[in-house]
């Protein structure tokens, strides 16, 4: 079970670098001089970015906690 452990561990830890990814680009965005088309755009794409990392960090933290039980 220290496998499911360690593999939640890391599935947290991309969903993490997901999320430090979206408010970098929404950081940008937020300088970036750009039309309203654009900008609605952008923010689709980092609505989705976000809700995929917050997931993957959730369950990447629920497998840590079930392999930890489990051992």
């Amino acid at each position: 079970m220290t496998v499911m452990f360690f593999a939640g561990i890391a599935l947290a830890m991309v969903g993490l670098a997901g999320i430090l990814w979206f408010i970098q680009r929404a950081r940008r965005l937020r300088r970036m001089d750009a039309d309203d088309a654009t900008v609605q755009a952008e923010l689709r794409a980092l609505v989705l970015l976000n809700v995929a990392s917050v997931g993957l960090a959730f369950l990447g933290l629920a497998i840590a906690v079930v392999g930890l039980i489990m051992s």
